[in-house]
């Protein structure tokens, strides 16, 4: 009589664990914007998505009224913010339509207060002070952003990064940046993984993405709240033709990066969560061990509970 309720405790925790392991391991999401791309739609490109980063799914969450929204970042609160190279505007991004208004109001387009004629190429990241960056990759040059006005304040000279480096990521107080991969002639330019130093403005490579990191032109790049580095290039127009968006996890100490996925064509841009690495002992340093998400810790903690239950239940048979 008591082998069935033995036999279910048993199914019931071995179902657990494998609902932790899949859960440990699941993908985290991110949000990008296709600033380039095929699709038919015209307002399915310089639209908001949703990326599941483990498989590629992308889903459409809006157009953002702006052609050029090159890059995302989060801030504490999860507002999302974007930097605009058509018309040299910060904004904000709603999550909900994928709709982007300037910083500072309607009225406030081209609030940026650089050249509008310049090619610019943006990326930009949050830190755990609150303040925003931005990063040029035309300029080779980083700036500090103001959210209440949108207005860039350089940081250095314009070549102080010494690569042109397409997006940012921060993680405590340690940052990184990621190359543009090719020229405008189709010829490797650099694909590479990069420190930057926020207080001076410069830049020293970490290492090559290496192979996994196939032809590529501009890219984003973020932290999960768990402290791995992502990537996702734009891979339209590249020697060969226009190719799915490819999806990267990088190793922050040596740059070297494994394709995980592909998605929809034309990203460059990527926000993943809030700052990270923040207020804690060693912060800065990428984590070793990604720690498991909400969802994983609370399915551990069923399977402990089966366990215990199984034991208890083998303890009184």
């Amino acid at each position: 009589m008591r082998s069935a309720p033995m036999a279910l405790l048993r199914s019931l925790a071995l179902l657990a664990l494998l609902a932790c392991s899949v859960l440990a391991w699941a993908g985290p999401y991110g949000l990008a914007v296709n600033s380039r791309g095929n699709e038919v739609d015209s307002q399915r490109v310089d639209a908001l998505w949703r990326v599941d980063l483990a498989t590629g799914e992308a889903e459409y969450i809006g157009w953002t009224g702006f052609f050029d929204l090159e890059g995302l970042a989060l801030d504490a609160s999860g507002t999302l913010f974007g930097a605009d190279d058509d018309s040299k505007t910060l904004v904000r991004v709603s999550q909900t339509s994928g709709l982007a208004i300037p910083v500072g109001g309607q009225t406030n387009r081209s609030n940026m207060g650089v050249a509008q004629s310049e090619n610019l190429d943006f990326g930009m990241a949050m830190d755990c002070s609150g303040r925003a960056w931005v990063i040029s990759s035309g300029q080779q040059r980083l700036f500090r952003a103001d959210l209440a006005s949108g207005e860039l304040t350089a940081v250095g000279e314009a070549g102080d990064l010494g690569a042109p480096i397409s997006d940012l990521a921060i993680i405590g107080d340690r940052a990184y940046g990621i190359g543009v991969g090719l020229d405008a002639a189709g010829r490797a330019l650099a694909p590479n993984l990069y420190s930057i130093d926020l207080n001076s403005g410069s830049a020293q490579l970490v290492g090559p993405l290496g192979d996994a990191a196939l032809p590529y032109n501009n890219a984003g790049l973020a932290f999960d709240e768990d402290g791995v580095l992502w990537a996702i290039t734009d891979r339209r127009a590249v020697p060969g033709g226009d190719f799915p968006s490819a999806i990267l996890r990088i190793d922050p100490e040596s740059g070297r990066a494994e394709q995980v996925a592909e998605t929809i064509v034309g990203f460059e841009s990527l926000a993943v969560s809030s700052p990270v690495g923040c207020g804690l002992a060693g912060a800065g340093s990428p984590l070793a061990v990604p720690a498991l998400s909400p969802a994983a810790i609370l399915s551990l903690m069923l399977v402990l509970l089966g366990l215990a239950v199984v034991q208890l239940r083998s303890r009184h048979s």
